[in-house]
């Protein structure tokens, strides 16, 4: 069987990579179509298993995608037409038009309930729509359900296990050090919305001292006067980089959900309804926290942080695993599922 997998960000390669691999093993042929962006072609370069294309980049703008979306369609079409593929998978959704034209089946993986552009373009045109069980929108007849998250695919430890050496590789010492993830804030359903913004600058000024902080900011797009706290981390190191911090406060809900996922304390901070996904994991972690106002976000932030520079909490990876393997339990082997779904809509 043929397959084409979407990838419309860095991190759909993360959520795609085990089932491309399971997928090659069973004998099918796959085709990762990316996009040419820097990050995408490092990991693709890491990960050499995935069979992947990237096609000339095309002038649209994040906020204003329309124009760039139908340029990369047209470019896309010969390249679907000559692969011929019976499935076409994707997260986002981009290729369900072409799919339905070249009378391929069409599987969408979604679980951000905010995408309501990409769903009302894309949804029309899929035949199956898979969202966990947390997903809170009813997308109708086509919702299939599953018990799990997306960053499940790629750090289960069935088939992800931090390796403590990458800190060696920037200096870094387990436990010492503080992440903070900030959003590049430039695509359709960012506009008019917000994260830490100008709190970022007290919260670093607090904690500088008490450990290294590693700021790493979407697309580069650093705050004026903190470019000293710009981590340059290699995008296949950057899981292990955040299994061994102290702490993170993001405001890419991705991140926060991985940080979560591998037991690192979290506060995420964004003006977005928050997801169902993120509520989940609230629900069931006491170390990770959602907030939607910068203010109250930061504010238990700081105060999680100074309980644990006062000896209140410890740098505990035993407790980490602990949860890990405990979560894990919960749910399916999302891997194993969105493999045997691909092959079942194929036959």
């Amino acid at each position: 069987m043929k397959i084409l997998i979407e990838a419309h960000h860095p991190a759909h390669i993360h959520f795609w990579k085990y089932p491309i691999r399971e997928l090659i093993a069973g004998g099918h042929s796959v085709r990762l179509l990316g996009r040419d962006r820097d990050v995408m072609l490092q990991l693709l370069k890491n990960y050499d298993w995935i069979p992947a294309t990237i096609p000339k980049r095309s002038r649209g703008t994040g906020r204003f995608p329309v124009m760039g979306m139908l340029h990369r369609q047209f470019e896309l079409c010969q390249i679907v037409r000559d692969f011929k593929p019976q499935v076409v998978a994707s997260l986002m959704g981009s290729y369900t038009q072409l799919a339905k034209l070249f009378g391929s089946s069409n599987l969408i993986f979604t679980d951000s309930e905010h995408q309501s552009f990409n769903h009302k373009i894309a949804h029309p045109f899929a035949d199956e729509i898979h969202t966990p069980q947390c997903f809170y929108k009813d997308l109708g007849t086509k919702q299939r359900r599953y018990d799990s998250i997306h960053e499940l695919a790629f750090l289960d430890p069935k088939y992800y296990q931090p390796d403590r050496n990458v800190l060696l590789k920037y200096k870094l010492e387990a436990g010492k050090y503080i992440v903070i993830r900030l959003s590049a804030w430039n695509t359709l359903h960012d506009v008019s919305q917000s994260g830490v913004g100008e709190r970022v600058y007290d919260f670093i000024e607090a904690h500088k001292m008490s450990g290294r902080i590693l700021l790493v900011a979407e697309e580069g797009k650093v705050p004026p006067g903190l470019e000293e706290y710009v981590a340059k981390i290699e995008p296949q190191d950057f899981h292990c980089v955040l299994s061994f911090a102290r702490f993170l406060l993001s405001e890419g809900a991705s991140t926060a959900s991985e940080a979560s996922c591998l037991g690192v304390p979290t506060v995420y901070v964004n003006s977005l309804p928050t997801m169902g996904y993120l509520k989940k994991i609230a629900s069931e972690s006491s170390t990770f926290y959602c907030f939607e106002d910068a203010r109250e976000g930061v504010c238990v932030a700081e105060e999680y942080l100074t309980r644990i520079e006062e000896g209140g909490d410890s740098f505990d990876l035993a407790k980490r695993e602990a949860f890990r393997r405990e979560f894990n339990a919960k749910h399916i082997d999302l891997v194993d599922y969105v493999v045997r779904t691909i092959e079942r809509l194929g036959s």
